[in-house]
């Protein structure tokens, strides 16, 4: 999405009559919302996805015939939707299970209960309204629903480009990442419910709602601090600081990050930390995690930091990115282009992921940096 989008997206929203958040009850409305997936994530995202009915130009799957399925509608138009799923723990199926670790959570035991557990997917928003409430809306029902059906932890899955947006609601990484055939990889990520703390910390906001919800325990909050947050290397791209992040880039690069990183020529040291903190985050990829998949749109802007990477798509001569500093990947951060190959991590790499969907608000706060990386990158073409 562009800044001219953006802004045309704004003008409607505010034109038009407010958005309307409800649950699909009936076959008609269940099938407005799988056709609505088709459109987003086949038509527009270039997805190919198992569960596809080309025929029909849906899109469901078996998790369907248990969720939730939330849409935000102004007037009888539908410009979002997403899916929740709460229950035990064998309700879940066995890849999601895997996926998300579920196992370890199960290790939590709050009184003898039946632990639940939600998950989250399908979420999406019509590109026009991706600078509108919708997202936070649905965010906040899910929310809702989770802490209504005493869930303690609430995960779902997101794509490199909107890790900062998952961990801005107040998500957390806590897992490796998983290639998910027809979505790409994704990150698993969690949401403590009753952890109003880092939800104050991160900004998030659904603190607003926390804020309103009687005392809640924190003996799953303080457990989870413990199992994961505790020796956890993940950096979060809410908490950090900019000098934290600037420092860190460093000492991966070895040089300044203005001469290292090409996206950052003919920007000063201050611009630089400036657009490297708004719009990016630090993420951590394993042996054999395929990054960018062929033929699939970039919404990011991938930088190696360290680690070695090769091309599954160029054998003859095979194809490596082993350069600190060195961009990889289409762009997808002021354009929405198409990967050109696919891209595997040959051992364990630390990736800078500068993500296409952060860009249009930083352009709106600092206008004079983001026009001198839009030069940068048309004459790097």
């Amino acid at each position: 999405m562009n800044n001219d989008q953006k802004t045309t997206s704004n003008t409607i929203v505010a034109s038009e009559s407010p958005i309307k958040i409800g649950i699909a009850i009936t076959a008609e409305e269940k099938r407005e919302i799988y056709h609505f997936r088709y459109q987003i994530y086949v038509e527009e995202m270039s997805k190919s996805i198992e569960d596809v009915d080309y025929e029909n130009e849906l899109l469901h799957d078996e998790l369907d015939e248990w969720a939730f399925l939330i849409y935000a509608k102004i007037d009888s138009k539908l410009i979002a939707t997403a899916r929740i799923n709460i229950g035990i723990l064998a309700k879940i199926p066995q890849q999601i299970v895997e996926i998300l670790s579920l196992n370890k959570f199960s290790e939590f035991n709050n009184e003898n209960i039946v632990q639940k557990f939600s998950y989250c997917a399908k979420l999406m928003v019509h590109p026009l309204y991706r600078s509108s409430p919708a997202l936070y809306l649905l965010m906040a029902k899910c929310y809702e629903l989770a802490y209504q059906n005493q869930v303690q932890f609430a995960f779902s899955l997101c794509n490199l480009h909107l890790v900062r947006l998952y961990e801005q609601m107040g998500f957390h990484r806590y897992t490796n990442n998983f290639f998910l055939g027809g979505y790409g990889l994704v990150v698993p990520v969690v949401f403590v419910v009753n952890d109003t703390h880092h939800l104050r910390s991160v900004r998030s906001p659904l603190l607003r709602i926390a804020r309103k919800r009687e005392l809640v325990t924190t003996q799953a909050v303080e457990w989870y601090y413990e199992k994961f947050t505790k020796h956890s290397s993940i950096v979060n791209s809410q908490i950090i600081t900019e000098e934290e992040l600037w420092s860190i880039v460093c000492k991966f690069l070895h040089h300044p990050p203005t001469e290292a990183i090409s996206i950052l020529h003919g920007l000063s040291e201050t611009e630089a930390k400036k657009f490297l903190h708004s719009c990016g985050s630090l993420v951590q990829c394993a042996t054999g995690d395929i990054i960018t998949t062929q033929s699939e749109i970039s919404y990011t802007y991938d930088i190696l930091l360290s680690g070695k990477l090769k091309s599954l798509t160029f054998h003859h001569p095979i194809k490596e990115y082993t350069v600190s500093g060195q961009h990889f990947g289409a762009n997808g951060l002021t354009e929405h282009n198409k990967h050109t190959e696919d891209i595997v991590a040959v051992n364990s790499v630390e990736i800078f992921v500068l993500s296409g969907m952060a860009f249009p608000r930083f352009f709106h706060s600092h206008p004079d940096i983001a026009h001198k990386i839009t030069r940068t990158l048309s004459n790097l073409r």
